[in-house]
């Protein structure tokens, strides 16, 4: 059976639908699929003809490129805006890319992707880092307080050779929306660990009823290693009373709360000596009691306690109390 003659195929790219627009300082990044068959669903071979297209508000179109890409990859194209694009007030700023066939044809536009020129926020210059026992903070210059601002904090943790294997997320992005104060805690780090953070200023807009972005270049990337150099608090509440019949005296305290305490140490020294007080437990205590078997009868001693974590950070000593053994 002989088949109807079918007509030429035109060789007509299928428009892309999802192109996406993101402005970064004064750079436009645009970002598509493209297609893998002509409107007549033949395969396309060979890198295929992108022409990029600029239009401000109402104005005509401008060219920004004229690109070859391969069918059914991804695509990336970075538009560098003019500086007339690049100060004053927010105008919607629309991209769209048409793919043409070896005579210059093309079956339409993509969909509209939308961003903004006017000026971006600032980036911020002067970064800086600091460990607190409450996580790291991060500080810079603060700026004018733009529409809808937020921070964006990218950090991520920096494995270094031979460290053990870590729950901690490799990388994070954090939000803090409000009032650009230049400093941020960052209460999810956890300490004995290396981040690198970067810092962006993002200026959020609704621009033809739709919400969209416009990003700061990002800071310098910062480094710190967030040791914990930080000791437990001083432990509280401590008593001592003497047992005759055991030759030995009883020391209690209340237990400390940190979540990295290792134990307690205990410290002793004659009643009125002004030499330092010597540890008398052999090593730090995991419990908030200790009895001192090492005392003589008829002889006063003075007690106090530390705390100490997992990293070696010991705190103060507790205020000292007086216990004798008596006579027997």
């Amino acid at each position: 059976m002989i088949a109807a003659p079918q007509p030429p195929s035109l060789k007509l790219p299928e428009p892309v639908t999802d192109l996406t627009a993101q402005r970064t300082g004064n750079q436009v990044t645009l970002h598509w699929t493209m297609p893998k068959r002509t409107t007549d669903k033949v395969l396309l071979v060979g890198d295929q003809k992108v022409r990029v297209c600029r239009r401000l508000e109402t104005e005509p179109c401008t060219d920004v490129g004229n690109l070859l890409f391969a069918p059914q990859k991804p695509a990336d194209f970075s538009d560098h805006l003019p500086a007339a694009l690049t100060t004053g007030p927010s105008h919607p700023l629309t991209y769209t890319v048409e793919l043409q066939n070896h005579a210059g044809h093309t079956a339409g536009p993509s969909n509209a992707a939308l961003t903004s020129a006017g000026s971006a926020p600032p980036q911020i210059t002067d970064l800086q880092v600091q460990v607190q026992p409450s996580g790291v903070v991060l500080s810079w210059t603060p700026s004018d307080p733009g529409p809808d601002q937020i921070i964006r904090i990218n950090r991520k943790l920096v494995q270094l050779s031979g460290a053990p294997k870590t729950t901690v997320p490799l990388e994070q992005t954090l939000e803090y929306s409000g009032p650009d104060q230049g400093h941020i805690l960052d209460r999810d780090a956890a300490l004995d660990h290396t981040y690198t953070y970067t810092v962006q200023r993002i200026a959020k807009l609704t621009l033809e009823s739709k919400s969209i972005e416009v990003q700061s270049l990002p800071s310098a990337a910062v480094s710190i290693n967030a040791r914990n150099v930080f000791p437990p608090a001083v432990p509280v509440g401590l008593q001592a009373v003497a047992d005759p019949e055991g030759r030995a005296i009883d020391l209690s305290w209340q237990p400390n709360t940190e979540s990295d305490l290792a134990g307690y140490n205990v410290y002793r020294r004659e009643a009125g000596s002004t030499a330092a007080p010597d540890r008398i437990s052999p090593s730090a205590r995991p419990a908030p009691s200790f009895r001192d078997t090492k005392v003589q009868s008829g002889h006063t001693y003075e007690y106090s306690v530390s705390a100490v974590d997992h990293d070696g950070n010991e705190s103060a000593h507790s205020p000292e109390v007086e216990e004798s053994l008596p006579q027997q």
